[in-house]
């Protein structure tokens, strides 16, 4: 006897099986029919163990394959005809769909999983950022494992459902079972049947495309050949519409109290009542309505509801694009889409949900504002690093994508070229090119990173765990090119695909028109994959405004190459330029390691600086001195030179090669780590140790160098800054010209009872305290014999809002205590004892002309132990 919602009651149960059908013959239904039951017997021990490898999903036992034969007959009874060998199909299909989703569909269990591309990626996600190399991700920690099971078997589950029809797993004597026992119907229905399963994840198109043609006849058992794409719409179909309580038994929800995520759809299909059609139309109602409590719930079933209606229209076009007369009796759900009439029938109490999300009104607007200038300020190369950052991480994919490409294989092209329209900048990379997919997706979602989201284990498969490490994580560096124009082009073809499959997205109008996406004309793509990305400025690049232009009266522009090299200094992937019509290299692939210091030097600051005597005397021999990691590679080549009020710095922080922060007190490149959305902003990679020794072999340097001793003291204020040793470096003047290094000053005052020292550097004229001319003051100023003073140099070498580095806490101004400053505080306390009084004071510090001047000075008085004590 069977229950009232036994499968075999079903309309289409009984019109394969059951029913007599022209040109079928009842040993025909008897066939299929056992065959299916026998594989059904089968699958419902697989399907058994899915709530144990991924807890907390709603019921995806056999009672949930069983209640697809309803939810099939809901939407094609009356309204199509399936033949026994296509509900034979069709049934399997059902089966295997989401068997895979448990580790008892793999014979290997989960030293088989282990094995996937798919493990690999999820358990280096996973892993995050923390360090971790090849054997962490081949034996990661239990906590991993138990994260990576349940989501690894959701990705993979509808393709391993393709392999179930034809698998087979050994048994305890050596047998192998198959869930089809018929060797023959296996053979030939196996391919067919895991497609049709393994289909309920793919998009409708790719359904018309791959199982466009019809299957024919099986020999000697039936006529009827199998419209694959028919069963196919009518699988993703009923497993769209079952959505109601049997899915979140009550009980068995108090038995495996799911949470989070889980627990909301176990609360909205819990009240779902069995969908029933009016009008062409699903129509959802609940047994109890939702309370406040439960608002989020409703919501979720609002979204779930509102895909199944774009599921039932995009199957209803694709079968009137098929033109075979074939319908299913539902092409909408009864609310979808409006919160208000959802509410009709899936009822709430004590709240009325409106559609009252937060929303963009004006997506151009904020795409202009966020993605524009109010990121990335004024300054138009901005986009140009942008469009560089893009290339250079499509080359890196490639790179491990495809084995056997060097670690310096790519290239990038940057162009600049003037036709009748105007002037266009041309950035083309030979990377991983993008699909259609990407190209309408990712690319044009506003704040959505292609390599951070899911689909790149889709389109890439095993990317993510051969090391992938893009530079862009926030997807809004494409929104700058509107910037500085409003016509672009993006044309991309992926590495893998034919010339036919290139695809050009238009902006014709900036974010205010829609994107024109149309094939490649031949020849247009790069050849070889890859994407190029054209915009037509809105200034003359050599005018103000224009991405060379550098001072306001025009007379001196940047190149193009020295543009380019200076916004990429220590970028791994080679560009080249052209500009005028004339190429030539800009940047080697990891050549800042390899570039003379005046080459680098050059290269950070391309427009030069003005460099006086004492800048040459420091840089007088070769001073730049690489910095490593705790690995012995090279994260910086620098070295140090003292800020001035008047000089431009050639120091930078990189990210992924694009410059981002500006130092101070540093020249060079130290490669770093972005902190920020707009990649402005980052914080070096060097450790405190490696910069510590950096530090302490530059004291060494500017010790042998022949710059005056004022400016060696400024070094050895900065040295001290990365938390090196000045060594011989000097720290103090004594009097008027006797500069004391450390070890000096310790037998300085070794003998003394009193030091005087005036911690702001040198004297300077003061108009309410000096009664003498500030020319007189600056000719004929002469300091005490035993008067001593530190210079003052800011020596601080990278702030970002509240970060600082090296040095964390408040930030260093100016009038704060230097390093050098403390530096003398320790050694004399050292040399003194702690308890030495220290005080201001206003005393005579020197003379102009014989007229006293008086400042206000720190004393130091010593404090002699007492001998009795």
């Amino acid at each position: 006897m069977v229950a009232p919602s036994d499968f075999r009651l079903t309309w289409l149960w009984r019109h394969a099986f059951v029913n007599p059908l022209p040109d079928v013959t009842v040993v025909e239904q008897e066939y299929f029919r056992d065959r299916f039951l026998s594989m059904r017997d089968k699958a419902a021990v697989l399907v058994s163990q899915i709530s144990s490898a991924i807890p907390g999903l709603t019921v995806h036992d056999i009672t949930h394959l069983d209640a697809l034969w309803e939810t099939a007959s809901l939407v094609s009874e009356g309204a199509i005809t399936v033949s026994p060998a296509e509900a034979f199909v069709f049934g399997a299909s059902i089966l295997l769909h989401d068997s895979a989703m448990s580790l008892a569909a793999y014979p290997g269990g989960l030293d088989q999983l282990k094995q996937t591309v798919a493990w690999k990626d999820t358990v280096t996600t996973l892993l995050g950022d923390s360090e971790h190399g090849p054997d962490t991700v081949e034996q990661p920690p239990k906590e991993i494992i138990e994260r990576a099971v349940p989501e690894v078997l959701r990705q993979l589950h509808a393709q391993q459902a393709e392999a179930l029809a034809k698998q087979g797993w050994p048994s305890a004597n050596g047998d192998i079972v198959y869930l089809i026992d018929d060797s023959e119907l296996r053979f030939f229905y196996g391919e067919t049947i895991g497609q049709i399963a393994h289909s309920h994840w793919w998009s409708v198109s790719r359904v018309g495309q791959d199982l466009a043609e019809n299957l024919g006849a099986f020999p000697s058992r039936t006529k009827s050949q199998i419209d694959r794409v028919k069963l196919a719409c009518l699988l993703r179909i009923a497993d769209a519409l079952h959505l109601d309580q049997r899915r979140a038994p009550r009980f068995m929800r108090a038995l495996t109290n799911p949470r989070g995520f889980s627990a909301l759809h176990w609360t909205f299909q819990e009240r779902l009542a069995v969908p029933h059609i009016e009008h062409e139309a699903v129509v959802f109602t609940a047994g109890a309505p939702f309370t406040i409590a439960d608002a989020d719930a409703w919501w979720l079933a609002y979204d779930t509801i509102s895909a199944v209606n774009r599921e039932l229209q995009d199957v209803d076009l694709l079968m009137q694009n098929r033109g075979k007369g074939l319908f299913f009796r539902a092409r909408r759900v009864k609310g979808a889409g409006s919160p208000e009439s959802l509410s009709r029938t899936i009822q709430t109490r004590g709240w009325r949900p409106i559609d009252t999300q937060l929303r963009v009104s004006d997506i151009p607007k904020v795409v202009e504002t966020l993605g524009g200038a109010k990121l990335y300020g004024d300054d138009p190369t901005v986009v140009l690093r942008e469009l560089i950052q893009n290339s250079a991480d499509a080359i890196q994919a490639r790179r491990c994508y495809q084995q056997g490409r060097r670690e310096d294989w790519g290239s990038i092209k940057v162009s600049l070229t003037e036709d009748s329209v105007g002037h266009w900048l041309s950035v083309e990379d030979n990377g991983v090119g993008m699909s259609e997919v990407i190209l309408t997706g990712p690319l044009i979602d506003f704040g959505t990173s292609f390599w951070s989201s899911s689909l790149v284990t889709q389109e890439f498969p095993g990317l993510v765990s051969k090391g992938m490490n893009a530079i862009g994580r926030y997807g809004i560096g494409f929104f700058s090119v509107f910037m500085i124009g409003k016509v672009v082009r993006v044309v991309s073809r992926r590495l893998d695909q034919s010339e036919d499959s290139a695809r050009v997205l238009e902006f014709r109008d900036g974010t205010a028109s829609r994107p024109i996406l149309s094939p490649a004309e031949r020849g247009q793509a790069p050849i070889d994959g890859g994407t190029r990305i054209e915009i037509l400025l809105k200034n003359n690049p050599r005018n103000e405004g224009g991405l060379l232009y550098v001072n306001k009266n025009g007379t001196k522009n940047l190149s193009l190459k020295q543009l380019v090299a200076s916004l990429a200094p220590s970028l791994s992937v080679s560009i080249d330029v052209e500009e005028a019509g004339v190429a030539v290299e800009a940047v080697r692939s990891g050549d800042w390691l390899n570039l003379t210091d005046d080459e680098l030097l050059a290269r950070l600051s391309p427009l030069g600086r003005p460099e006086n005597g004492k800048d040459r005397r420091l840089r007088a021999q070769s001073t730049i001195r690489p910095m490593f990691d705790n690995e012995n590679k090279p994260v910086g080549r620098a070295y140090i030179r003292p800020d001035s009020f008047f000089t431009v710095d050639g120091g930078w922080v990189t990210i992924g090669g694009l410059r981002a922060s500006r130092l101070s007190n540093i020249q060079g490149v130290l490669l770093g780590e972005t902190i920020t959305a707009d990649r402005n902003s980052a914080l070096p990679k060097v450790s405190e140790e490696n910069l510590a020794l950096w530090a302490t072999e530059q004291a060494l340097i500017v010790c042998q160098s022949k710059s005056d001793e004022l400016i060696k003291a400024k070094c050895a204020e900065v040295v001290l800054e990365c938390g090196g040793d000045v060594g011989e470096l000097p720290i103090a003047c004594w009097g008027q010209d006797d500069w004391l290094t450390s070890s000096e000053l310790r037998k300085q005052i070794s003998d003394i009872e009193e030091l005087v020292i005036n911690f702001d550097g040198e004297f300077s004229y003061d108009e309410d305290l000096d009664d003498v001319h500030p020319k007189q003051f600056r000719s004929g100023f002469e300091i005490e014999y035993d008067v001593m003073t530190v210079p003052k140099h800011n020596g601080s070498i990278l702030s970002i809002g509240q970060k600082h580095w090296p040095k964390s806490g408040e930030g260093r101004s100016y009038w704060k205590s230097s390093n050098l400053a403390n530096k003398v505080r320790s050694i004399v306390n050292e040399v003194w004892g702690e308890d030495t009084d220290e005080y201001s004071e206003s005393r005579k510090v020197g003379t102009v002309e014989g007229e006293s001047i008086t400042r206000e000075v720190t004393i130091f008085a010593r404090v002699w132990p007492d001998p009795e004590e």
